[in-house]
């Protein structure tokens, strides 16, 4: 059997990782299918629900970021900080616009935010900051997130 070099071991998307990772994305799918799809009222308890679940992942996803920071002696404090301020305030905004019934920009806000995780998230596993993984996982994985807000987006303007 073929050993693995130290590089594509670091590179080796963990299958908890995998799991955890894509399981929670399909609630976005769920949901666009259910505002496009269902007759009402799913399609309000759908974007409701997404808009919910889209701020809780994006608060966990900020948790992930600042926890590796905190066991990584080699990740930049600083960047760490603020990746999770750049993924938790967006997040509980969104709530908030949601609470004020300003849901289009309650979805735009997490839309941003997710499109914003794949880029950093990809860009601190090369430089260190995240884990190795996160440069394979995170752009595909939170493209899901935002097909599936922007499927819910768009049924909101029709």
């Amino acid at each position: 059997m073929r050993e693995l070099s130290t590089s594509q071991q670091e590179d080796k998307v963990p299958l908890d990782s995998l799991i955890f990772g894509y399981g929670p994305m399909m609630p976005f799918l769920a949901a666009a299918i259910g505002v496009w799809l269902m007759p009402p009222p799913w399609p309000s308890v759908a974007r409701d629900m997404v808009t919910f679940w889209g701020a809780l992942i994006i608060a966990f996803v900020a948790g992930v970021r600042r926890g590796f920071g905190f066991g990584a002696p080699a990740a930049p404090t600083s960047a760490a900080i603020a990746a999770m301020l750049l993924y938790f305030v967006p997040a509980g905004l969104a709530l908030v616009l949601h609470w004020a019934d300003r849901l289009v920009l309650a979805l735009a806000v997490l839309i941003a935010s997710y499109a914003l995780v794949a880029i950093l998230d990809a860009r601190a596993a090369k430089a260190g900051s995240a884990p190795a993984h996160f440069a394979r996982i995170r752009p595909a994985q939170m493209m899901i997130a935002v097909v599936g807000l922007v499927a819910v987006l768009a049924h909101s303007w029709t």
